[in-house]
């Protein structure tokens, strides 16, 4: 049995993900991690098999939580989990920082004491940039950025490419 790690599984397009891997995979399981916050909502992920999905309620910067959720042998973390409107970190930058990037090594140091093979990192328009409508375009890491937010260049640092 494969299993997979998705946070930020309430989301939209985390949820998304989610159903497409239990489709795609059906020898798999997952457990769907999320703080529920204003991007995140149950209702996404109504009616997905019990047997091979699980809900877990949880912040991403919470260490424990994220070792206490992590089952033995997950083979992939996949990180949905961000504060992405911009709009909104001019309010208050606590919790991007918090989610964004505390949030980000906590699952780093956990997907390492737990020997998770794998870390997927999901982004945005906002540090990356649009991609052209082109069936033939797509985003790899040696591309030109080009990012539409004045702080991406920030987010997006050049010894990440």
């Amino acid at each position: 049995m494969r299993r997979f790690f998705v946070t930020g599984g309430a989301g939209f397009i985390g949820s998304a993900f989610v159903r497409l891997l239990l489709k795609e995979i059906t020898s798999c399981e997952i457990t769907s991690f999320d703080a529920l916050t204003y991007a995140g909502n149950l209702d996404n992920l109504d009616g997905l098999d019990e047997g091979r999905h699980h809900f877990v309620k949880g912040d991403i910067a919470d260490r424990d939580a994220v070792s206490n959720a992590l089952t033995p042998d997950t083979e992939a973390i996949v990180n949905f989990a961000a504060e992405s409107h911009v709009d909104r970190s001019i309010v208050s930058a606590d919790e991007f920082i918090r989610t964004n990037v505390l949030g980000t090594q906590v699952l780093l140091d956990c997907a390492r004491a737990r020997g998770v093979r794998r870390f997927v990192q999901i982004s945005t328009d906002e540090v990356m940039g649009s991609l052209a409508e082109d069936e033939q375009a797509f985003f790899n890491e040696v591309g030109e950025r080009d990012a539409r937010r004045s702080n991406s260049a920030l987010r997006r640092r050049p010894e990440c490419s």
